[in-house]
């Protein structure tokens, strides 16, 4: 007897890879299940396989039929900016259209969150965390980041760790996201400052967030803030070149982080490095949609054909270089404002011409592993946690394929049911 058994799904895609997640060539291998079961007892997977095999081994108390859909692991979002206050719509406007606009950017962000009350946050944290988990995305990691003063950022360190809701969410402390107005000139001040926050927000993060690059810290500052974390018994996330190379990727190895994420400008030797440390690349297609940057800026206003292959290309070059690499949505209000995981997956096609067999393994087990939860979760496997989502969908290319409407049907969490017939449970 066992709790839940899911039954008759057209394809169950497991995810499944070797312990440290897909690398190489093991992107393309897809472990599909079809007319598929999985079943679930105390919150765990106890087994998978055809329908007919575990129907003949388990009874159980609830029976889901999944004819003709799809069943697949939660999507893990190992990058996000969730607690902020305040949209940056107009600013976009202005960037589409070529006209300017004053203000804006991540320091007009930190405004209208140090002037929001703790209890509006919270509510706009847990609205967006509710639309996460109706297209599918079951645990994720949220920044600080738009505080950038002692009170702020221990608000929103106490925010992130307290949400309550159906969503695992990973807390990180970012309090070098830029450097703060009133700091300007004074650098190494705010430095001092982020390093002693270090101390005080440990029992609310898990994560120490470097950002690494020319509007932000140097390389010798970003190290000095992560020298010290390390030691408090942090780990390390990096934002790594972004705007141009700045030896993120090279910090992070050097800090042997556990994810660096952008490297839009990654070099070869950045490559090898964080291959050799294990770090996993998080890459945020959503940011080059939004900000329009299909067309990198080192190409400037020629805008040649060969340039289309530049995206292709360097994450081609982190594949056969021998990275593990994920997908995120990097949700915040300025860069990237969506909190679909699908659209990240459809994007991930369109602009780095990936397979479907890798897209779902970079939003699944290695983002888990971006998150240091390849253990427990991000694949259908024995003794993982029931972490599963069920699509309106037959095959797992479809999701992929089509655009712009959520797909989802179903998501369960830990076992229990969370999303049904696309809509929430009520908790």
């Amino acid at each position: 007897m066992i709790d839940l058994l899911i039954t008759h799904a057209n394809e169950v895609v497991t995810c499944r890879t070797g312990p440290a997640g897909a690398i190489g060539k093991a992107l393309e291998k897809l472990e599909i299940i079809p007319n598929g079961a999985v079943a679930i007892d105390h919150g765990r997977i106890v087994d998978l396989g055809p329908t007919p095999a575990l129907l003949k081994s388990y009874d159980a108390r609830r029976v889901l039929r999944a004819d003709a859909k799809l069943v697949t692991p939660g999507l893990v979002d190992p990058h996000s900016h969730l607690v902020h206050a305040g949209s940056r719509h107009e600013e976009y406007e202005a960037l589409v259209t070529g006209k300017r606009h004053a203000g804006g950017g991540i320091l007009y962000t930190v405004s209208k969150t140090r002037q929001a009350s703790s209890s509006s946050l919270r509510k706009q944290a847990l609205s967006d965390l509710d639309i996460m988990l109706l297209h599918g995305t079951t645990t994720m990691e949220a920044k600080s980041g738009y505080g950038l003063d002692r009170k702020t950022e221990l608000l929103l360190m106490k925010i992130i760790s307290g949400l309550k809701h159906p969503i695992q969410v990973v807390p990180t402390y970012l309090g070098d996201h830029v450097l703060p107005r009133e700091y300007r000139g004074r650098r190494d001040k705010y430095v001092d400052l982020v390093i002693r926050m270090l101390d005080e927000v440990r029992p609310y993060a898990e994560y120490f967030d470097i950002v690494c690059g020319p509007a932000s810290f140097t390389y010798d500052e970003c190290y000095r803030m992560g020298s010290r974390a390390l030691e408090l018994g942090y780990r390390i996330r990096v934002h790594a070149d972004e705007i141009k190379n700045d030896r993120g990727a090279q910090l992070a190895a050097r800090l042997k982080a556990t994810s660096a994420d952008h490297l839009d400008y990654v070099t070869k030797s950045g490559i090898r490095a964080l291959a050799k440390s294990g770090t996993v690349g998080v890459l945020l297609p959503g940011v080059t949609f939004h900000k329009t940057e299909m067309i990198p800026k080192m190409f400037g206003k020629r805008l040649l054909p060969a340039v289309k292959s530049f995206w292709p290309r360097l994450v081609r070059d982190m594949i056969n270089g021998g990275m593990r690499l994920a997908l995120s949505a990097d949700y915040n209000p300025g860069s990237s404002p969506t909190q679909s995981m699908q659209m990240i997956m459809q994007l991930a096609a369109r602009l780095y011409r990936l397979s479907y067999a890798a897209i779902w393994h970079m939003s699944t087990i290695n983002a888990a592993h971006a998150l240091d939860r390849g253990g427990n979760l991000g694949s259908l496997e024995v003794g993982k946690r029931a972490d599963i989502v069920i699509w309106r969908v037959p095959e797992h290319g479809m999701v992929i394929h089509r655009f712009g409407i959520n797909l989802v049907d179903t998501v369960l969490k830990d076992g229990s049911v969370v999303v049904s017939g696309g809509s929430l449970h009520d908790r």
